[in-house]
């Protein structure tokens, strides 16, 4: 049985071995190891997981860190092509899907990986830019079109209740737009625009409860709009502004990662959202910009795809950890 003593007002457990189960704020004395211990959080990290079966970049994504699925892109390997193909990851290693009707590249995505929605982006011929496809967990059928044709979307929501906002329209100048578009399941309608015309920003989030972030609007985005179903508000500035970035979770749990930086090129550099501000946080291994994808949120996120700085698209998967209780030895051996 456990004794304790108090140094300072500081409850000490005085034990012959490590508690099993520590928790944060506990302090005990190892009477076998001769050291005093306690708990505090560990560091927020990304972490290796499964290589996508192909290199590509400016794909769609949604889903959860172990159950996330990829679509459409852009394969650079020359002569270069924008794919139909779609994959499905488990937590550890990726799989084939089934293909859309159309190929694509810089399209919107939203969804579960058995209740995929995928919007707008460029393909072969410009009609793509307004079609939407739905998915089942094994086939995409066609869904009802866009109200006007986009690419490098904000998205954001489910199947059956879809959002698109920003991105590129049909013809320009000028090549942005303010537009936000909500889906129901068979057709779309247009909802309240941004109160910045932006191409290319993140979005996180519901229809009713979405995100959008960064891109490009007269320069490299800063700017945090939160959308309640009916109009956009100013939320917290992002630390850096960044376009075409990757971005996934929800209204108040948010990641940004990867994108191209002014002046600095293609980055590894994560911000996460808490619904009022944004926090630099830890790095990915990889350099990654034009629109990797994203799944999860800030307990358990995933990116994968992109661009490298070396021109490259990459096969690359990273997992984003969350702070972790992590027991420490403050003093002894």
């Amino acid at each position: 049985m456990a004794t304790y003593k108090e140094i300072h007002g500081t409850s000490i457990e005085v034990l012959a071995s490590d508690p099993s189960n520590p928790v944060l704020g506990q302090i005990w004395y190892n009477t076998t190891s001769q050291s005093l211990k306690g708990v505090e959080f560990g560091a927020e990290s990304w972490s290796t997981g499964g290589n996508l079966p192909v290199a590509k970049s400016y794909v769609a994504g949604c889903g959860t860190q172990t159950a996330a699925l990829g679509f459409g892109g852009y394969i650079y390997t020359p002569p270069g092509s924008t794919v139909a193909t779609s994959e499905e990851y488990n937590g550890t290693a990726w799989t084939a899907g089934g293909n859309m009707g159309t190929a694509r590249r810089r399209l919107g995505g939203a969804g579960t990986q058995t209740a995929g929605l995928a919007f707008g982006g460029l393909g072969a011929l410009p009609p793509t830019r307004v079609l939407t496809e739905e998915y089942d967990g094994s086939s995409w059928t066609a869904g009802g079109d866009l109200t006007t044709g986009s690419i490098a979307m904000g998205n954001a929501g489910t199947q059956t209740a879809g959002l698109a906002f920003g991105g590129s329209p049909p013809s320009g100048p000028p090549y942005t737009t303010a537009l936000t578009q909500e889906y129901d399941g068979s057709s779309w309608t247009n909802g309240g625009a941004l109160p910045t015309a932006t191409s290319g920003p993140a979005g996180a989030g519901t229809q009713t409860a979405g995100l959008g972030f960064g891109g490009y609007n007269t320069t490299f985005a800063v700017q945090t709009y939160e959308y309640n179903g009916t109009a956009w508000t100013g939320g917290g500035n992002l630390n850096t502004g960044t376009n075409n970035q990757g971005g996934t979770g929800t209204q108040t749990s948010a990641l940004s990662f990867g994108g191209t930086v002014y002046g600095g090129g293609r980055t590894a550099q994560t911000e996460k959202y808490d619904g009022s501000s944004w926090t630099v946080t830890a790095n990915m291994s990889t350099l990654r910009s034009n629109r990797p994808g994203g799944a999860g949120d800030t307990s358990a996120g995933l990116a994968w795809a992109g661009r490298t700085p070396a021109g490259d698209t990459t096969t690359a998967t990273e997992e984003f950890n969350p702070a972790a209780p992590t027991t420490v030895t403050i003093s002894g051996s």
